[in-house]
């Protein structure tokens, strides 16, 4: 069992965490400091808080060894955050990043996730954050959000759970993306 302390969540904070947590090299620590890096970027060219920052970087903890208990990762996540003492705004970034809604109702979990976790006052944040998520790959690069999904579904067959409720989340996801992307050409 791993000891949880109260740390430092800001973007610092939140990296160090995460190479405590992950494997050197391992695919998971690559894609959340991708994500982190991509939504540094958003947050300079929207003029977002760093709170979409330190989120991106701890949107994945809930794949980490001591942060594991439901299978649905953010809610895993959030609730390992709110150990750290996280604030509620990073909690709920956390807990429903990328429509988690819809994979938390398919391992009926979603009533343990609205009750335990608000959605994010800010849902632009959430947006960003989801599109950070899903223009990064599992190596942490930048890719199209058709890359990102040929990813995912390469990496969870067709029947499995995550892949049939990342089909059922596909058209809002896409259409966040594409908002976002419309906004950054602005900038």
């Amino acid at each position: 069992m791993y000891e949880i302390t109260p740390r430092e969540l800001e973007p610092a904070g939140a990296q160090a965490l995460l190479t405590e947590l992950f494997e050197p090299g391992a695919d998971r620590l690559a894609h959340s400091l991708g994500v982190g890096q991509r939504a540094e970027y958003v947050a300079k060219a929207l003029d977002r808080p760093g709170l979409l920052v330190s989120a991106a970087y701890l949107h994945d903890v809930g794949y980490a060894a001591p942060a594991c208990d439901t299978g649905l990762h953010q809610l895993d996540g959030a609730r390992y955050l709110r150990l750290l003492g996280a604030p509620d705004d990073l909690t709920s970034l956390v807990a429903h990043h990328t429509e988690a809604i819809v994979e938390a109702a398919a391992r009926g979990l979603d009533a343990q996730l609205r009750g335990e976790f608000a959605p994010p006052s800010d849902s632009e944040l959430l947006d960003l954050l989801t599109y950070c998520d899903m223009t990064t790959s599992s190596q942490g690069k930048p890719v199209t959000v058709d890359e990102r999904f040929g990813c995912i579904y390469d990496r969870y067959p067709p029947g499995h759970l995550v892949s049939r409720s990342m089909r059922r989340a596909e058209p809002h996801l896409r259409r966040v993306v594409s908002a976002v992307e419309e906004r950054l050409k602005l900038t």
